[in-house]
C-alpha cells in the first residue's frame, strides 16, 4: 500500500464507527480497517495509559456523579474497558475481580455496576472478550494458511509448539532446510495477522526478529494485511505481504530449498 494512502486511512480511523465508513470510502476490506484501527488504538492507549491513571480520582468522581464509563471513555478517546479497569482499581476493586465482572456481568448484584460492565463490554471492540477472541482467531487463521502453503510445497518445518522450551524465543515456523531467496538463506518464517507499517515492523524487529536472527539465521515475515510499499527490510529479515508467497514458490522448488 502506498504510504500516502495508508497515512490517510490511519488518521481517519478514530472510533469503531469509522471502520465501515473507511472501508466503503476506499473500497478496501473492512477487516483491514479493523486491523489498522486495532494497531492505532493499542498504541495510543499504551501511550496515554499512565496519564489516564493520574486523572483517575477526578474521573471516578465524574462516574460517581452519574456520567457513564462509556461516555467518559469517548471524551478521552480511550478504550472503555481499560478505563473501567482504571476506575475499578481507583475504587478498590482488584484486577482479577474486574475481569471476572467483564466476563460475567450477569453475576454482579449491583444493578448500576452491572449495566456499566455490560455497556463497556459492548462498546469496546478490542479489549472485550469478544474483541480478544477475534484477534486470537485472526492470528490462528494466518498461521494455518502459512502452514498449508508450506505443506503444499513440501517444505518441512518445526512449529513454535515443537520448539517450546528449547530456545528462549521461537518463530512460528523453523524450516528444516533453508530457502534461498533474495540473496538470503531463509531459515524461519513468521506469520503476522497485522499490517506492516514502520511502527509495527520496528517493534517486531526489537522484540522478536532480531532474536530469531541471532538464534537461527535469516528469516522472512509475512504480514497478511499488507505492508507499506517503500518499507525497508532489516538486512537479514525480509518482510512482505501474501504476494511474497508467489515469489517464494520458485525458491521452494529447489532441492531442499537450499541450492
Amino acid at each position: 500500500m502506498k504510504r500516502e494512502t495508508y497515512s490517510e486511512i490511519y488518521y481517519s480511523l478514530n472510533r469503531p464507527d469509522d471502520i465501515k465508513r473507511e472501508a466503503e470510502r476506499t473500497g478496501l476490506p473492512e477487516e483491514l480497517m479493523l486491523v489498522v484501527y486495532t494497531q492505532k488504538t493499542v498504541r495510543y492507549a499504551t501511550k496515554d495509559y499512565y496519564q489516564i491513571v493520574e486523572m483517575a480520582p477526578s474521573l471516578l468522581r465524574r462516574w460517581q456523579r452519574g456520567e457513564s464509563m462509556v461516555k467518559i471513555a469517548r471524551r478521552l478517546n480511550f478504550p472503555p474497558i481499560l478505563l473501567g479497569l482504571i476506575l475499578s482499581s481507583q475504587s478498590g476493586v482488584g484486577r482479577k475481580k474486574f475481569w471476572k465482572m467483564v466476563r460475567e456481568p450477569e453475576t454482579i448484584e449491583d444493578k448500576k455496576l452491572r449495566v456499566e460492565m455490560e455497556a463497556i463490554r459492548k462498546a469496546d471492540i478490542l479489549y472485550s472478550p469478544e474483541g480478544a477472541q477475534v484477534q486470537k482467531d485472526r492470528g490462528i487463521k494466518g498461521e494455518e494458511k502459512l502452514a498449508n502453503w508450506l505443506n503444499e510445497h513440501g517444505i518441512t518445518y518445526r512449529t513454535e509448539k515443537d520448539l517450546r522450551g528449547k530456545f528462549p524465543k521461537t518463530p512460528d515456523f523453523l524450516l528444516d532446510e533453508p530457502l534461498s531467496f533474495e540473496g538470503l538463506k531463509i531459515k524461519w518464517i513468521d506469520s503476522k495477522a497485522s499490517f506492516g507499517d514502520d511502527i509495527e515492523i520496528r517493534k517486531n524487529n526489537r522484540k522478536q526478529f532480531h532474536q530469531y536472527v541471532d538464534l537461527f539465521g535469516d528469516g522472512l515475515v509475512l504480514y497478511w494485511f499488507g505492508i507499506i510499499d517503500d518499507i525497508q527490510s532489516d538486512g537479514r529479515v525480509i518482510v512482505g505481504d501474501n504476494s511474497i508467497l508467489r515469489e517464494l514458490e520458485q525458491a521452494a522448488t529447489t532441492t531442499g530449498g537450499s541450492s
